[in-house]
């Protein structure tokens, strides 16, 4: 709060209006997810160091959204005592979202719906997802994201230098963490299935429907490999993949879509947690270079 206090004072906004956007997902999601069809979704992956050609941890992801949200995002490097240090992709104003820190932990996010909401005390994504981000440990992370209900669901892909990944899936009042045991990489796209979020009535599985498809595609690709150790041109090359174009990995406007529910790609993201660096397009990766970012603060 005191951090949205002072993007509020130095940007000239109202607080109400900083406080607005950092629950933007619970006023767009919650609302959404009950009664209409979004043209929309991301896809997200990460991969244990056993499963690399550099033995480096990688955590990436395609993020889709309306367009014209793609001009309020912005790379931030936040410094911060007795916290680990960030690197994210955010919106302007919201104080957590995609992106890793200075102790090695990462963080991808899934939109995922339910119509069920949660009676009680609750954090807004987006403040969770902050919590992720000060976090030391993968323990930890997993801590933070589920120690209080989220206001809306949402799919947590985190990850550790120290050599694994998880996915998080959050759902009202209910959590369940999906480690990638035998494959040594974890994928998710914008429906719930592990095992323990299985009664959740899933609203996201209509919501996005080619869910299905993306989770389905970036299987079959990483199948191909076979064995084959794990690079950053081949997540470049998963996460520019147009099959089922346009409602593909590399998503792009449906144009036969009534214009407030098109949504595209507005970034990608490609982060080496173990190198604290990271591979950013602003835009389609089919059509914007990946910009290579470091952290430059210190390592936890």
């Amino acid at each position: 709060m005191e951090e949205i206090r002072g993007i509020a004072a130095g940007s000239g906004f109202a607080l109400s209006e900083i406080l607005a956007l950092n629950v933007r997902s619970e006023i767009v999601l919650q609302g959404s997810q009950v009664c209409a069809k979004l043209d929309g979704g991301c896809t997200s992956c990460a991969f244990m160091p056993w499963k690399t050609r550099d033995g480096n941890v990688w955590l990436a992801q395609n993020w889709d959204w309306k367009a014209i949200a793609k001009g309020a995002l912005i790379v931030l490097e936040i410094h911060q005592k007795n916290k680990p240090d960030i690197l994210m992709i955010t919106e302007a104003g919201i104080v957590g979202k995609i992106g890793f820190n200075s102790a090695g932990i990462g963080v991808c996010l899934n939109a995922l719906g339910s119509d069920k909401r949660w009676e009680g005390e609750t954090v807004p994504l987006h403040i969770a997802l902050r919590g992720v981000l000060n976090s030391f440990t993968l323990s930890d992370a997993i801590e933070n994201a589920g120690r209080v209900p989220l206001a809306c669901c949402a799919n947590f892909m985190m990850a550790g230098a120290s050599g694994q990944v998880i996915t998080v899936e959050i759902g009202p009042g209910e959590i369940d963490v999906i480690y990638p045991a035998e494959k040594g990489y974890v994928t998710h796209t914008n429906h719930f299935y592990g095992p323990r979020t299985a009664h959740i009535r899933d609203t996201g599985r209509m919501a996005f429907p080619d869910t299905y498809l993306r989770l389905g595609r970036i299987g079959d690709l990483l199948r191909e490999k076979g064995d084959q150790k794990i690079g950053p041109e081949d997540i470049k090359e998963i996460l520019r993949d147009h099959m089922g174009w346009p409602d593909s990995i590399c998503r792009h406007e449906d144009l036969r879509e009534p214009e407030g529910r098109r949504c595209q790609n507005n970034f990608s993201i490609i982060m080496n947690l173990s190198r604290r660096e990271m591979l950013y397009s602003p835009g389609a990766p089919c059509t914007y270079d990946y910009i290579p970012f470091r952290l430059e603060g210190k390592e936890a």
